[in-house]
């Protein structure tokens, strides 16, 4: 996994087992951190409570749960646990909090686990680091920063407390396949989840229990989602639409029509409440990236006003990433098993290096271990497992019944 995105001034690249926080204005380095080779951690998977009766956690994990917590590894004939080698320890998913002051790092691999740092004014000081039960998929904070949301490749959804740091996380809600993506209203009574079963759920909170509206619609997993509004969002899926929605009212905005499934989605503001740009990362097209003007009327319909495609060399990379500044698209890959780190003009789609420092890209990469001899190949996740596996018996069962009408005619006749 190769994570990246920009928070003002600072680009923030992951991969491996560091994670660098640089200018892309000049060869200035502000902090990095590189995770330690062991965490610490304890073997058993945090405990976890959730409201008595909650309608959002399915019925196989409220069992779990009430069997205490996540299932414990298999004891072998000796009466130990199976002994298993431990791959390495590496950056998933990373984030700010919306103050600055705090960073959260999920890592995946021999020990998966969530990592809250003080990122200011300190230089990236360790807080605390807690076990998860399974590779996280998606890490958002609340607006106040108090608290963080980590969603796993199961479907749940966990609260961990960024100021009572020893409080027992909690399991707020569950959906039934892997979370792709995770809102939080700025007013903090909504949590928004999107999933590979095509759907948007709204809930509830703190009654996490209460489901307050779905955004149904899409017909393939939903990839992405972004806070437009209080009441507005913006959604990315395989089924190859850009959609934006009333998340309140449940209600479907604007449908609009993209060339190829979206695998990632970015939206910047650019007037407040009023105009956006919507980035979309596609799945095997030869564009890879579309950029689109949202605009929004006074009569509250919205539309796309412009439209961009990308190509960024599709097909002669492997490209898992991408991120925006006002004039540049920063987009990460695999070439050769290696990562890679291109930058794009976001006026021209065209490889740029105008603005960009010489030796900036090589900088980046060797800060974060890439170019080493010994350094791990890169190969992105494989996105088609994301799309439905779809099985047609109904046409064997037809031709099956057409066969079998036309022996019992041949009989008759004979």
């Amino acid at each position: 996994m190769a994570t990246i995105f920009f928070t003002e001034p600072e680009l923030v690249v992951g991969h491996g087992r560091r994670v660098l926080f640089v200018n892309p204005e000049d060869m200035q380095i502000f902090k990095e951190i590189e995770l330690p080779p062991d965490l610490g951690l304890k073997t058993q998977a945090p405990s976890s409570t959730i409201e008595q009766g909650s309608g959002s956690c399915p019925a196989g994990k409220e069992q779990q749960l009430a069997a205490g917590g996540a299932k414990q590894p298999e004891a072998t004939a000796s009466g130990s646990a199976a002994t298993k080698v431990e791959a390495p320890i590496s950056v998933q998913n990373v984030a700010y909090s919306p103050d600055g002051q705090l960073l959260a790092v999920t890592t995946s691999g021999g020990q998966k686990a969530l990592l809250l740092y003080r990122s200011w004014p300190e230089n990236a000081r360790l807080l605390s680091s807690r076990p998860l039960a399974r590779a996280a998929s998606a890490l958002r904070f609340c607006s106040d920063s108090s608290s963080v949301l980590v969603t796993d490749k199961t479907g749940d959804c966990y609260q961990y407390d960024c100021v009572e740091l020893e409080a027992t996380p909690r399991l707020l809600l569950g959906h039934l396949s892997v979370v792709y993506d995770i809102l939080w209203s700025e007013d903090q009574q909504h949590i928004i989840t999107c999933d590979r079963d095509d759907k948007i759920r709204v809930t509830n909170y703190p009654a996490t229990f209460d489901i307050h509206s779905y955004c149904l619609g899409h017909r393939e997993f939903v990839s992405g989602l972004a806070l437009l509004t209080d009441q507005h969002i913006a959604s990315a899926s395989g089924d190859k639409t850009l959609r934006v929605w009333n998340y309140i009212q449940g209600k479907e905005l604007l449908l609009h029509e993209l060339p190829a499934p979206a695998v990632r989605l970015l939206v910047r503001q650019l007037e407040p409440e009023k105009v956006f740009q919507a980035a979309v990362l596609f799945y095997g097209n030869v564009d890879a990236l579309g950029l689109y003007r949202l605009e929004r009327s006074p009569d509250e319909s919205w539309s796309v006003t412009a439209t961009q495609l990308v190509r960024a060399e599709a097909g002669s990379w492997s490209i898992s990433n991408f991120t925006l500044t006002a004039d540049r698209i920063y987009i990460t890959g695999a070439e050769n098993e290696r990562l890679s780190l291109r930058v794009y003009d976001i006026a021209t789609g065209q490889r740029t290096t105008s603005g960009v420092p010489e030796g900036w890209v090589k900088m980046v990469l060797d800060g974060l271990g890439a170019s080493e001899e010994d350094a791990p190949p890169f190969v992105p996740e494989d996105l088609s497992v994301w799309f439905k596996k779809r099985f047609d018996n109904v046409s064997d069962y037809l031709e099956r019944k057409k066969r079998r009408i036309e022996e019992q005619q041949q009989q008759k006749c004979g």
